[in-house]
């Protein structure tokens, strides 16, 4: 036995070393397993944060395109509006009455 002994001691050795590196194998693990799902759940809230940013980003695209749209239309409906009453006599008598009487009190 004692011829042994020796072979033995090292195989028991051997043993102890592989299962203790086998739970701190599956503790490693389990310790990389929580940090991933961490590191996911942040990506996540990200990823969360960016698409809120970027639909406020849209929206306000959106509302200033609408604003513009708005301005253009008021602004052709001035236009077709004066247009259209500088083609009634009365209103040409009324601008030509208010450039003389302008032109006559500079003069003055």
């Amino acid at each position: 036995m004692e011829k042994y002994l020796p072979y033995i001691v090292t195989v028991l050795c051997s043993l102890i070393t592989y299962i203790a590196s086998r739970m701190q194998s599956k503790s490693d693990m389990e310790k990389l397993e929580k940090q991933h799902e961490l590191d996911i759940e942040k990506e996540r809230e990200i990823f969360a944060m960016e698409k809120e940013k970027l639909e406020i980003e849209h929206r306000h695209q959106l509302e200033l395109i609408q604003k513009e749209a708005e301005n253009k239309i008021n602004v052709e409906l001035t236009n077709t509006m004066v247009s259209e009453a500088m083609k009634l006599p009365a209103v040409r008598e009324q601008i030509s009455l208010g450039v003389k009487n302008g032109s006559k009190r500079k003069h003055k």
